[in-house]
């Protein structure tokens, strides 16, 4: 293509990054600037700074002292045990136990983000403190529990892998969540480890996790490299990629999502080798890709579409700057096999997502919409259900990381644009429409779009049915924020530059972008607290449940039917393997037979209808709102509640002759009701 007297040659990222590697200036990116002939023009892109980018690869540092990966390490380390400290402090009570963990997670990431951010550091040494920093965010979730599972998904994902252990087969049926049994592949592989080295779930879902963010953040390095032609800009990419919300936490949970990530940047990792790779290879690493197309199908839904529109929005790129001829039969193969596949699945197990995730959306958008136009707020920012505020100091650091995020995409947006060839990014008044589409490297363009789903996300956050969306929406665009904010910072301290306040300033601006993050999707809940919570996941399931759960299992046997709260049916469901009435996989709210103040007619008929062998109540609930929302599961036994439940509605069936009361430790009641249904 060409546009006047600048002609702008159409070169993959792939061969500018073989390029750089050699020492050879690519001519798209090596070109000096030239001015345009609009002084307007002119002006405007030097307000913007997309005129002064050094756009130069990283040059090979021969030598590095590795004295700074070892003192990294060694502060990394400091950092975990100091964390385990305030881990501890938290059970016994100590108000200082969450802004410790917070301050270790502060003292670990820092230091590793100010020696990455410098220039004239090894590519090797770059791995190495960006390892360091991945594993060691990776140990405060095994520092918040060492010993079980605590987050509210992740017992419905052991609930799965539970069943295939068990039973020896996949897709037997999950009440607690229908759809899983459908997307196995974290469970396939964690109950492989599981029985070939004779340990728990538990430990195997550990070791599983830890691999996987590993690779997560080494195939991420890889790709931000190849797109870039930049190790450092790679890893600054991966540095701030971090600070999305469900990167350090969420992400590393026993669910979905923290294997399919994985597998989605294996996969583009695998889409940029095709491109570079000779003729005879383009066989095996096809293959390659289609099975790791097949597992990420297997194991998260949403994922595997999301990749699909990354590499349908890349090829869309390609065919835009370059033709046909720019797409390639790789590419193109890639993205068909991208879409085709997920859907062949989804319809091979029944299309499930349609029930689970069209409610979701519609409830979201609603309230996006209602936010939008009347500008009121249907959920209250920093405050939780049960009417806790967060601490100021967490507020203001939220706002702060907030800030910082904005602050950087407006800074890098045009930056990473010109980094991609985008002509009127780099200085170029474009004569025609058809010459402002003459970019030379797609890939970082369409990082950089990604970064609008940014903002979407935030607005998202606002509404109470959408928040949970916004925070989903996190690790697609912080693909496009990482890399963006990465290219800002270079030319905010270009090669050459050694100065340790600029590089300091950066790494306290990461530091605070990325507690924010955190703070945004954990808040004072991030420990497990010394006294119960009531409905407030990790806060409320504690020995005292757990032990109740596990005395149905020893005395009743397993597979019995009961009904419980959100909390309870967990523990039954795992640690007790007892089987549990929900909502969504029945129809009938058998929280509404708990709540209720009389056993009257209809809610002897639910307990006939369902079937309920055993009720347990949880006398904890009389003692405050839900933290998060809901007693039960939402539906109608919540809405009947508008304070916590009477004790002497729980205690109603002390006074009933065919109900009896076969477990009694103080908060924990088991009614056996089978009397109710006659089979007793």
């Amino acid at each position: 293509m060409s546009n006047g007297n600048a002609r702008l040659t159409h070169q993959s990222a792939d061969q500018q990054f073989a390029s750089s590697i050699v020492g050879a200036t690519p001519g798209s990116r090596g070109r000096t600037i030239r001015n345009s002939r609009s002084s307007i023009w002119t002006i405007i892109l030097r307000v913007l700074g997309v005129a002064t980018i050094d756009q130069r690869a990283d040059p090979l540092v021969k030598s590095s002292r590795p004295i700074w990966s070892q003192a990294i390490a060694i502060n990394a380390a400091v950092a975990v045990v100091l964390s385990a400290f305030a881990a501890n402090a938290s059970r016994n009570g100590h108000e200082w136990a969450v802004p410790g963990f917070y301050l270790s997670i502060a003292l670990l990431f820092f230091p590793a983000v100010a020696r990455l951010v410098l220039p004239d550091v090894s590519r090797s040494e770059r791995i190495a403190n960006l390892t360091i920093a991945a594993l060691g965010l990776f140990m405060l979730r095994v520092i918040r529990e060492p010993q079980f599972f605590t987050g509210f998904d992740e017992y419905l994902h052991w609930t799965t892998a539970q069943n295939i252990v068990e039973r020896g087969h996949l897709f037997t049926p999950n009440i607690l969540l229908p759809i899983g049994p459908s997307f196995p592949g974290l469970e396939v592989v964690v109950t492989a480890i599981a029985q070939l080295s004779g340990v728990s779930i538990f430990a195997s879902a550990m070791v599983c996790l830890a691999v996987a963010r590993a690779l997560f953040v080494g195939a991420l390095f890889l790709i931000y490299e190849r797109v870039t032609g930049s190790a450092r800009v790679a890893a600054l990419a991966c540095v701030f990629y971090m600070s999305c919300s469900t990167f350090v936490f969420f992400d590393t949970s026993f669910s979905y999502e923290s294997f399919a990530l994985p597998l989605m940047t294996l996969v583009l990792l695998l889409d940029l080798q095709t491109r570079a790779a000779a003729r005879r290879a383009l066989g095996p690493l096809f293959l390659a890709l289609l099975i790791a197309l097949q597992a990420l199908s297997m194991t998260h839904h949403v994922t595997a579409y999301a990749l699909a529109g990354i590499l349908l929005g890349y090829a869309g790129l390609e065919l835009v700057s370059g033709g046909p001829k720019a797409v390639g039969l790789p590419l193109a193969l890639a993205a068909a096999s991208a879409i085709l596949i997920p859907v062949a699945w989804s319809q091979a197990m029944g299309n499930p997502g349609t029930a689970y995730l069209g409610p979701v959306f519609e409830n979201a958008l609603r309230d996006v919409s209602q936010f939008l136009q009347f500008g009121s707020s249907t959920r209250k920012m920093f405050t939780s259900d049960d009417g806790t505020v967060a601490p100021l100091w967490q507020r203001l650091t939220t706002i702060a990381s907030v800030a910082l995020t904005c602050l950087g995409l407006a800074f890098g947006f045009f930056r990473s644009l010109s980094w991609a060839g985008v002509p009127f990014a780099r200085g170029l008044a474009p004569k025609t429409w058809s010459s402002i589409l003459a970019w030379t490297n797609s890939r970082l363009v369409l990082l950089t779009l990604l970064t609008l789903l940014y903002p979407v996300s935030i607005i998202f956050r606002f509404t109470r049915s959408g928040w949970e969306i916004g925070n989903r929406i996190g690790p697609f665009a912080f693909l496009g924020v990482g890399v963006v904010i990465a290219i800002g910072v270079t030319t905010f301290l270009p090669q050459g530059t050694r100065s340790v306040w600029r590089a300091s300033g950066i790494a306290v601006a990461a530091t605070v972008m990325l507690l924010g993050g955190i703070i945004s999707s954990e808040g004072p809940r991030i420990l497990v607290p010394a006294q119960y919570q009531v409905s407030a996941d990790a806060a409320s399931i504690e020995p005292m449940g757990i032990n109740a759960a596990l005395w149905t299992k020893e005395w009743l046997g397993a597979g019995n039917h009961f009904a419980a709260d959100r909390i309870n049916r967990l523990l039954l469901s795992t640690f007790g393997r007892q089987l549990v009435s929900t909502t969504l996989q029945h129809g009938y709210d058998a929280g509404k037979v708990l709540v209720a103040n009389k056993l009257d007619a209809e809610e002897r008929d639910v307990i006939q209808k369902l079937s309920i062998d055993y009720l347990f109540v949880d006398l904890r609930l009389t003692t405050g709102m839900p933290v998060v929302g809901a007693y039960f599961d939402g539906a109608a036994a919540d809405q009947m509640l508008t304070a916590p439940p009477q004790a002497n509605a729980l205690l109603k069936f002390n006074a009933i002759d065919a109900v009896s009361r076969v477990f009694d430790n103080g908060s924990a009641i088991v009614y056996d009701v089978r009397g109710l249904n006659g089979r007793k």
